[in-house]
């Protein structure tokens, strides 16, 4: 049985800053060392930056963000199913050069309002064509023909449930969170399925599924729209032109159980997590107070 002590406050941007983590159990004690995840998850970054990097792409659009937890998640799934380490970035490198193609391609719009943002967008559409030509000549130099044929099909089912997103055909709460959730996870969830590890699958959608459920709360309760809530909106008050305040409560209430559905599927999930990736459940589901108390009640 172990009860968890915060060393330091975690934040969402310096969460992997930090190296270590007490645990306390009867027996006294441990000091966990996490310093190896760290260092392979900046290696990795290392890597898909020098990738990414080109300077005259990054003297007129930002700099692309490389989702740690995207990192934490694949090393997971691939540390559970036995690959050897050399392999790794095998299989990291090209799946996060693809879903930054995706990311970069999602900040697109219609709406141009001069030369320079229509320079700044088509050059946008360029960044993200060139990350998804060299996901592909990574897994193609190294002969990773499934590997590409994998990737691809998980593309296609992310642009699917985009579609059906932009277009506003979703008749039902439960295919649109299902469609985000896929929107989401498709990519390691497909990596998942590739390797047998089927409750990393699982594991990996309700995680992704619910960082976006609580980035859409807090877009909605801060500024009173997100795409996310607007899908909702029209879904459950498809005749409302306005929404009334009792109306945005219940939608924050929809938005709320699904939260609460994502946290107990991540921590009833029956898996051995790496250190790194318990303080990441944990700043999720609500604190270390969540995991000790349950931790707790399973001891």
């Amino acid at each position: 049985m172990y009860y968890f002590y915060e060393t330091r406050a975690f934040t969402k941007k310096l969460w992997y800053n930090y190296s270590v983590v007490l645990y306390a159990n009867f027996c006294g004690t441990r000091v966990m060392i996490l310093k190896h995840i760290m260092k392979k998850i900046a290696l990795l970054k290392e890597q898909i930056e020098r990738f990414l990097h080109h300077s005259y792409l990054f003297e007129h659009i930002p700099a692309r963000q490389i989702d740690e937890d995207r990192i934490l998640l694949s090393l997971s799934v691939l540390e559970d199913a036995d690959i050897a380490p050399e392999k790794v970035d095998h299989y990291i490198i090209p799946m996060m050069l693809v879903q930054i193609a995706l990311d970069t391609h999602d900040e697109v719009t219609n709406s141009v309002s001069e030369e320079n943002d229509l320079k700044t967008q088509q050059l946008v559409v360029l960044a993200g064509d060139l990350y998804s030509g060299l996901y592909y000549d990574y897994l193609a130099k190294l002969n990773e023909i499934p590997l590409i044929r994998l990737f691809a099909e998980a593309i296609r089912d992310i642009n699917e449930h985009k579609v059906r997103l932009y277009q506003k055909d979703i008749e039902r709460i439960e295919t649109l969170f299902d469609s985000v959730g896929t929107i989401e996870s498709a990519l390691i969830c497909k990596m998942a399925t590739h390797f047998s590890t089927p409750v990393w699958r699982k594991f990996s959608y309700y995680y992704l599924l619910l960082r976006r459920l609580n980035l859409e709360k807090e877009t909605f309760v801060r500024s009173g729209s997100s795409v996310l809530f607007e899908q909702m909106e029209n879904i459950i008050f498809p005749k409302s032109k306005t929404v009334t305040k009792e109306q945005k409560q219940y939608l924050l209430h929809i938005c709320n159980r699904y939260i609460d559905h994502c946290k107990e599927a991540l921590l009833n999930a029956k898996l051995q997590v790496n250190e790194m990736l318990q303080i990441r459940i944990s700043e999720l589901t609500g604190g270390f107070s969540t995991i000790a108390k349950k931790t707790v009640e399973e001891g």
